[in-house]
């Protein structure tokens, strides 16, 4: 359909002189080759790009070469984290507040029962010093039970596992 400058402002919602503006500055909305009225069809899809690239955001499009580095990055740090599980340097949460509650569940129960085992060791004794080295020697067991740490007992060896998913979204 032809219409004149006054009917295709009046169907984009802008006046004559934004037609001729967008004409001039971007090359929009070329009249017909007898120079009289523009194509509406024409016109309008072209009015609709140039409102859309201009509403639009930059970096609105997906990269594709952003997210394949981006992925690709996450991918590499999940293999040094691994690694570092492997090497025992690194444990998962869950592991380590269970180790340490037990822990300190054993710790407690021994610390409870030390009065009564140290009752039965001093009882008869009279002389403060070897008081003070039996209560010294049992004190020092018991601290010595918190310092024991064996990163073997943390139970994350499901490593394996990780890998065969990993290997099943690649493909």
């Amino acid at each position: 359909m032809i219409v004149n400058q006054k009917q295709l402002a009046s169907v984009l919602g802008i006046s004559s002189r934004q037609v001729r503006n967008l004409q001039h500055d971007f090359d929009f909305f070329t009249k017909q080759e007898n120079g009289r009225g523009y194509d509406l069809g024409k016109c309008v899809q072209e009015y609709i790009e140039y409102k859309v690239k201009a509403e639009m955001p930059k970096g609105t499009f997906l990269d594709i070469e952003k997210e394949k580095a981006e992925h690709e990055r996450i991918k590499k740090n999940m293999s040094q984290l691994k690694l570092r599980k492997m090497k025992k340097e690194l444990h998962e949460a869950g592991d380590i507040e269970l180790f340490l509650g037990e822990m300190l569940y054993n710790f407690k129960n021994k610390l409870l029962a030390t009065p009564s085992k140290v009752a039965t060791l001093i009882v008869g004794e009279n002389d403060v010093n070897q008081i003070i080295n039996i209560l010294t020697k049992e004190m020092n067991d018991l601290l010595d039970e918190l310092s024991e740490f064996n990163p073997d007992e943390f139970a994350t060896d499901d490593i394996s596992g990780e890998e065969e998913d990993e290997e099943e979204d690649d493909e």
